[in-house]
């Protein structure tokens, strides 16, 4: 009998998989830095006291003040809650709409898959941080556009997503018993073939929240990310361009905040689909 058959397996190789123990644990440290941020930092991130302006570390300000006085540490936290919400609202959006365009394209074929998927063609296309760059130019700078911008180009990715694993299960006797018994299209979908790609869209939804991430300081970066008084990482990078020959330390800290989540997601996104995906799965030993 497979060693791996009973449920405690699952754990013991998490423990075994370096990629997705990294990954959560830097995941963890942002999220909960973006946690804590709700109820509570170091100092108010509208308190502006140029008298303290460019501090270096000290107790009084664990990682220093930035040029207008206002303390690194608690920008950073509530930057962490602006790039984690932004981010999964706007992956939610990708799952809300491009999982049933997956399904159905998969499922009701000829047509409607050839329109489902060339509409993602069309999307694809462009780069999507400069799609995204565009849509909030016309729609204005703040975070709901960055939202939307965001959320638009992960509907083509979970189409896909859905739409590749639900092929992939085609003709399989599970499928062909619940057609002879009966059920309709839409039940076949929502109890056989949706459980069943479910781990691949926990996997990519994750990959895609550090993608998000990404987008949304680089929206940030350019103005047209949330406003303030919002914190967030990508507009504390363009606010230290200036002050770089004296006060490296003011583009470091966004800086390596941006790499540790992108590269925490990306890393849990790795650990989750090698224990996730069957055919990955003996190689965590």
């Amino acid at each position: 009998m497979d060693t791996f058959d009973t449920p405690i397996h699952p754990f013991r190789r998490a423990w075994k998989s370096r990629s997705f123990l990294i990954g959560a644990c830097l995941a963890t440290l942002i999220l909960l830095a973006g946690l804590v941020s709700l109820f509570w930092t170091p100092y108010a991130i509208d308190n502006l006291n140029v008298a303290d302006r460019l501090q270096p570390a000290s107790w009084s300000h664990l990682l220093g003040t930035d040029q207008y006085g206002r303390d690194i540490l608690s920008m950073l936290m509530v930057g962490a809650r602006t790039s984690i919400i932004v981010a999964l609202i706007a992956v939610g959006i990708g799952l809300l709409f491009g999982v049933p365009l997956g399904l159905i394209a998969a499922t009701r074929r000829g047509l409607v898959e050839e329109v489902v998927m060339r509409v993602n063609d069309l999307i694809f296309a462009f780069p999507a941080i400069l799609s995204a760059i565009l849509i909030t130019a016309l729609l204005g700078p703040g975070a709901v556009n960055a939202v939307i911008a965001i959320g638009i180009f992960n509907i083509p990715v979970f189409a896909r997503v859905a739409r590749g694993g639900a092929l992939a299960l085609a003709g399989r006797d599970f499928l062909l018993a619940a057609r002879l018994s009966g059920k309709s299209g839409l039940r076949i979908t929502l109890e056989h073939i949706l459980p069943n790609i479910a781990n691949l869209l926990i996997v990519q939804a994750t990959i895609q929240l550090s993608l998000g991430i990404l987008a949304e300081a680089g929206l940030s970066y350019l103005g047209l990310g949330p406003q303030p008084p919002l914190a967030s990482w990508g507009r504390m990078l363009n606010e230290s361009q200036t002050m770089m020959a004296f006060a490296p330390q003011l583009a470091l800290y966004p800086g390596l905040a941006i790499v540790i989540s992108v590269l925490g997601f990306n890393l849990l996104g790795d650990g989750l689909r090698d224990l996730l995906d069957p055919k990955l799965r003996r190689r965590i030993r």
